[in-house]
């Protein structure tokens, strides 16, 4: 009888380490609240305006990735004692919810916390623009100072507003204004840029439009004109901000020179219609 009470005695201790090693006792996380996030000025006459559309944070734990997370985000760190915790701007890559990417033009932001397990810590992380060499922003348009769009076809009937119903920030905004008699613009930059090859580069800009709308570039290279669709974009009736990928173009055609166009048509079921844009920038890696 007591070999049997033995025996089902080490039957019972070896089931529980078993499940023990099946099932290993898990950690608590501490939790990081971060419902929203900053971005910071550093040279306003170089990177303009800081309104941005960050959607995401890419967040890492002693450089070691947790993952991304959509904002407002809570976030489980299994950690112990005091640890860092490094911010990652992320966005949608040429306006689509479907293609999240980390924006490489903003600093990464670190957070240095204890671990509390079960509880939660608040952090807004605090994003700049990249301030080193080799990060270029070769063109930024705010229409504060003036306009350096062009006609391309149309009628000219791009210019600058200062109508507080139409002004996204400051004082001016650039405006399309599209009607019965005037219902196709093309504007377009009117100088060429060069962006180096297999390095990243966006375009930012914000807009409000009653209709769709086109952004285009025409790039020359080798005495030939290429022009192709960056992205088209929805109408809007509150301001947005797009950050549109510009490196397969300069990748695909290399040593070649940049404009860039905004196309815009009157739908035949409207009669008038606008579009607004703001804060168009041209920023890459030398």
């Amino acid at each position: 009888m007591k070999i049997k009470l033995l025996g089902a005695l080490l039957i019972f201790v070896w089931s529980m380490n078993s499940c023990n090693m099946v099932n290993p006792k898990e950690g608590v996380p501490t939790y990081i609240q971060i419902d929203s996030v900053q971005v910071n000025p550093t040279d306003l006459a170089k990177h303009g305006s800081v309104k941005h559309k960050i959607t995401d944070v890419w967040v890492y734990y002693e450089r070691q990735l947790l993952g991304p997370f959509e904002l407002p985000a809570k976030i489980p760190v299994l950690a112990t004692g005091k640890g860092q915790l490094q911010v990652v701007a992320g966005i949608w890559d040429n306006g689509l919810s479907g293609t999240r990417a980390k924006y490489p033009f903003y600093t990464v932001d670190t957070f240095t916390f204890n671990a509390n397990p079960t509880n939660t810590i608040k952090h807004t992380p605090k994003f700049t623009y990249r301030t080193t060499e080799d990060v270029i922003t070769y063109f930024t348009e705010n229409f504060e100072q003036g306009n350096t769009f062009v006609r391309r076809f149309g009628d000219s009937s791009f210019a600058r507003t200062n109508d507080p119903s139409e002004v996204f920030e400051e004082d001016w905004s650039g405006k399309i204004d599209l009607h019965d008699t005037i219902n196709y613009v093309e504007i377009i930059t009117s100088k060429e840029y060069f962006l180096p090859a297999n390095r990243e580069a966006y375009m930012e800009l914000n807009y409000k439009s009653d209709v769709d709308f086109t952004v285009r570039t025409e790039i020359y290279q080798l005495g030939n004109y290429y022009n192709f669709d960056i992205i088209g974009l929805k109408a809007k009736q509150e301001w947005t901000k797009v950050y549109l990928n510009l490196a397969g173009f300069s990748a695909t055609y290399q040593g070649g020179k940049s404009k860039y166009v905004i196309q815009a048509l009157l739908p035949t079921n409207k009669s008038s219609a606008k579009v607004l844009i703001d804060n168009f920038k041209i920023i890459y890696f030398n």
